[in-house]
């Protein structure tokens, strides 16, 4: 039998299906690779990405030698992290070019086990070079209808309108909305309406072509005369798919038709009211009319003189013969129309919408022509215009507009060539740049006056940065610097000159502004070759630099990654702990000093994470206000504590904390609302706890939802008093009804001085401003027998009481009193 390409009896079977493979491979331009990571070989089917055979298992590198330049990185990151994740995905690249050209692939990958990953590599070039023709197509298609001076639409088998042109918006008083369906009726004069209905139900039943004419309602509420065309396209069975027509303007050739059919003079009158030119000529082509507006259009000095004149002989020599044949065709009885380029009589550059048609006599022979030319070149100036925009979206596209810096699209794209090029023993530093304390310019100056400070930021960046360097505007306050050095210390000198540089204080708008960076900084190859790694390495040492306060920089080191990992699995899990019920609300008593009867309770927050054990406040609460979790936690505490507190005697109270990231969000105030209303709980019985910070951060606004809730009978309470920036101007500012001593004084009483005398002073300004105060962090006798004795009013602490389960509150608030006990007692119970 002739060997017609099957595999022969006798083949063996490893043979036979890699022939069969190759046949597929061949037929379907698909190729199979399986990448084991820890040899880094690539074991291929028979057909590779070029077609020719390979030897089983190479080095993944002789694989993308034959890829593209600029897609190899990108393909062995993509392998790299396939193998890391264990996950399926799919990318594409490009082959080196052959014969000038090269291929486009698709591949898909999936896992294979542990450390191997299998690739299914498929030609698409085909397919790829067919979309782009498409989507060209579409767009040549898309531009034909909306320079087109006809109305261009689409309809159902039914006679729905269900597309259209947009000079149709342009021309009426209807939205698409109000267009659709039937809804373009109701523009149509009332006298033609029914009319215009019945031939177009005519045309829907009959399926033969639609050709009327009626007048339509523009939006200046004048009538014109338009001419509708529609012709049905059917399907293999006969069946009307669509019906596709036209919406043509002819209200000025109509009332030059009307015109010369009734009398010359009333014709011109009417023709003089055109703003286009309307050219009567003779049966053959020569001109011999036009009108009064067409003459001063066209820059005719004397009419007269070009009467009988060809009418092609206006034009120039390249134009002639699409005039001429324009001319042949109405002579035909049909009508047509161009878009022409053609000077004035005295040479000005115009271009113009022509249209040519028969004029017919009383017998229907074609007796005249009509030539109707509109100046349509401001609309091909806008075209221009257009490609011009086009230049400067792409310029925007890669620019930050406020600085003028490259954006992040163009930063990335030069770390992608820069790390392409880095030759062997190069080294390359990027600079992640944050400002410090820009906030505070926006808040206090305005975002105008931010925007400002960005530029001159931008200015000094770029006066800091080599000829060879890329500055960058990230985002908001974010910047980053792209450098090749020769050491990493060179970065270094770089980060201190850009940290001098902006600590000068900038002058806008005549205030003196002072801020401050915080740069991390990574460097390739030592800290990694991929642009994603680098760009995430420097934010983590940035990270670091603003957890120390700013104002300073960093290099990447592994361990500050693996900090930020462990701080990002402990937001994870606290964003789920609300839904795992690993949140609990415990309550630590307050008591009257004098009476030593309990006067309340201060509800206090516990997370017991199954992964990472009891988490501390002081570490969970500020993930919670990075992450935006603050308003959720801080909400489910308000409910949790009120609801527990319907529980107690009415005499005692409920303190509360609020976080000051719960005050950014403008909702404080429904929050503690829909607290109360869900839960019944007395306005006048709940205290709300504030640190200074929130007067410092949001001042104007969270004062005004303090006062709110004042108004409510709520009362407000300033906690850690003492420790923050300026105390006493905030008692100032707000009624306050309880000061907090912070434990930090409390713990060094009575034997150190100094917190002696703070204490003391606190308890004096809150006897002066009748406002009552409370001690926290109580944990001694001593410590309680001073506090007494200066007059402190309220205590809370180990001495009294850790703080304690919802059973145990209950249970302490029905007995009312509290009875002192040693610290290392309460501890030794609670833990």
């Amino acid at each position: 039998m002739r060997n017609t390409g099957t595999v022969s009896r006798g083949t063996p079977p490893a043979e036979a299906a890699a022939e069969t493979l190759r046949q597929i491979g061949s037929a379907t331009g698909i190729s199979v690779w399986t990448w084991h990571a820890l040899t880094d070989r690539v074991y291929h089917s028979a057909t590779t990405i070029r077609g020719e055979a390979l030897d089983q298992g190479v080095p993944l590198a002789a694989t993308l030698a034959k890829l593209h330049a600029s897609d190899r990185a990108r393909v062995r990151r993509r392998m790299h992290a396939a193998v890391r994740s264990g996950k399926s995905g799919a990318f594409r690249f490009r082959s080196l070019p052959v014969g000038g050209t090269a291929r486009e692939y698709s591949a898909a990958h999936y896992p294979l086990g542990p450390n191997e990953v299998q690739v299914i590599v498929q030609d698409v070039t085909r397919t790829t070079l067919a979309e782009r023709a498409l989507r060209e197509s579409e767009d040549h298609y898309r531009t034909a209808v909306d320079l087109n001076p006809e109305v261009m639409w689409l309809a159902d088998p039914e006679g729905n309108i269900i597309e259209f042109g947009p000079r149709w918006l342009e021309m009426v008083d209807l939205n698409t909305e109000e267009t659709l369906g039937q809804g373009w009726a109701s523009v149509v004069h009332p006298d033609d309406l029914e009319p215009t209905i019945a031939d177009w139900t005519r045309s829907l039943e009959s399926g033969e072509p639609l050709d009327i004419t009626y007048r339509i309602r523009l939006k200046s509420g004048v009538y014109r005369w338009m001419r509708a065309r529609a012709a049905a396209r059917r399907d293999k069975l006969g069946q009307i798919v669509r019906w596709y027509g036209t919406l043509e303007d002819i209200h000025d050739r109509r009332v030059a038709e009307a015109a010369l059919r009734e009398s010359e003079e009333f014709a011109r009158s009417i023709l003089e009211a055109s703003t286009m030119a309307i050219e009567v000529l003779d049966g053959a082509g020569r001109l011999i009319f036009m009108n009064g507006p067409g003459v001063r259009i066209m820059e005719v000095d004397d009419f007269e003189a070009i009467r009988g004149v060809p009418f092609e002989q206006f034009w120039p020599e390249d134009q002639r013969a699409t005039i001429r044949a324009a001319i042949a065709a109405a002579q035909q009885g049909e009508t047509v129309r161009h878009t022409l380029f053609g000077p004035t009589a005295k040479g000005k550059a115009r271009w113009w919408d022509l249209s040519v048609s028969p004029i017919l006599g009383a017998g229907g022979e074609v007796a005249r022509l009509l030539a109707l030319s509109r100046d349509v070149t401001e609309a091909k100036q806008n075209e221009a215009e257009v490609v011009a925009g086009a230049k400067r979206l792409e310029y925007l596209a890669r620019h930050d507009t406020l600085t003028g810096l490259p954006n992040r699209m163009q930063f990335q794209e030069g770390m992608d060539a820069a790390l392409l090029t880095l030759r062997a023993g190069g080294t390359l530093a990027v600079l992640s740049i944050d400002l410090d304390d820009f906030k505070l310019v926006n808040d206090t100056l305005g975002h105008l006056a931010g925007d400002v400070l960005l530029r001159e930021v931008a200015g000094r960046l770029n006066r800091c940065a080599g000829k060879r360097d890329l500055v960058a505007r990230l985002g908001g306050d974010e910047f980053a610097l792209l450098m090749p050095v020769e050491r990493p210390e060179d970065a270094a000198i770089t980060a201190q000159a850009i940290l001098a540089a902006l600590a000068i204080p900038f002058e806008i708008d005549g205030e003196t502004v002072s801020i401050g960076a915080s740069i991390g900084i990574a460097v390739a190859p030592r800290d990694g070759l991929s642009t994603e790694s680098l760009l995430q390495f420097a934010d983590v040492a940035l990270y670091r630099v603003k957890s120390d306060k700013g104002r300073d920089f960093r290099f990447f080191e592994p361990a500050m990654d693996q900090a930020l990992r462990e701080r990002r699995e402990m937001k994870r899990d606290l964003s789920l702990a609300l839904g795992r019920g690993e949140l609990r609300v415990v309550y630590q008593p307050q008591i009257d000093i004098g009476s030593n009867r309990l006067v309340g309770f201060e509800a206090l927050l516990r997370w017991e994470c199954a992964a990472h054990g009891v988490v501390s406040p002081m570490v969970f609460i500020p993930l919670a206000e990075e992450s935006g979790l603050i308003d959720a936690i801080g909400a489910f505490v308000l409910r949790e504590a009120c609801a527990e507190a319907t529980h107690w005697p009415e005499a005692l109270s409920l303190a509360v904390n609020l976080s000051p990231a719960q005050f950014r969000n403008r909702a404080v105030v429904r929050t503690v609302t829909d607290a109360l209303a869900e839960t019944g709980f007395a306005p006048g019985r709940l205290e709300l706890e504030i640190t200074e910070s929130v007067l410092f951060d949001e001042s104007a606004e969270a004062l005004a939802s303090l006062e709110e809730l004042h108004r409510m009978g709520i009362r407000v309470a300033l906690d850690d008093f003492g420790t923050g920036y300026s105390s006493l101007s905030y008692l100032r500012r707000f009624a306050f009804d309880k000061i907090k001593i912070d434990r930090s004084f409390v713990a060094d009483l009575p034997g150190a001085e100094d917190s002696a005398a703070i204490v003391r002073a606190i308890i004096g300004l809150g006897r002066s401003l009748k406002t009552r105060v409370t001690a926290e962090g109580v944990e001694s006798w001593e410590q309680l027998l001073m506090l007494r004795a200066e007059g402190c009013n309220e205590a809370q602490g180990y001495l009294f009481s850790p703080p304690l389960p919802q059973a145990e509150a209950r249970a302490l608030a029905k007995a009312g009193l509290v009875a002192s006990r040693s610290a290392s007692e309460r501890r030794q119970r609670h833990g």
